[in-house]
């Protein structure tokens, strides 16, 4: 018998998995805290990822997926975790420094946001 080769990553991007366990949980905290509490680079690159991903919506004041209920609480609570925990450890990644203003950002509201220099110019 042959054996499968083994696969690099993960198969399903981890914020796609962070929001089916929100959804299918009715929590984002408990996720957030045991993601917090994870180091080293493999949890760091997927954070990139997420953050990544996350931003465009985030800077929009909408929340990365479709949530079933308390969309707007999640978006909050996520936004926060993500201002508050994520730029040391995106630093540390060495990601592009764009990126990493875009998440302290998302901590702005109003034109402490739009006028900011490092605004991506994004139109909703």
């Amino acid at each position: 018998m042959g054996s499968r080769p083994r696969r690099s990553g993960s198969p399903v991007p981890v914020h796609e998995l962070l929001a089916l366990c929100t959804e299918a949980s009715g929590a984002l905290s408990p996720w957030l805290t045991v993601w917090e509490g994870r180091d080293g680079s493999v949890a760091d690159r997927h954070l990139a990822e997420a953050a990544a991903h996350w931003e465009y919506d985030l800077l929009g004041d909408e929340l990365p997926w479709d949530a079933w209920e308390d969309g707007e609480a999640l978006r909050t609570e996520l936004a926060a975790w993500l201002v508050r925990c994520v730029p040391a450890r995106l630093q540390a990644q060495h990601v592009h420094e764009e990126l990493v203003h875009r998440i302290r950002l998302v901590g702005l509201t109003g034109p402490a946001r739009w006028e900011d220099p490092h605004w991506p110019g994004h139109r909703y």
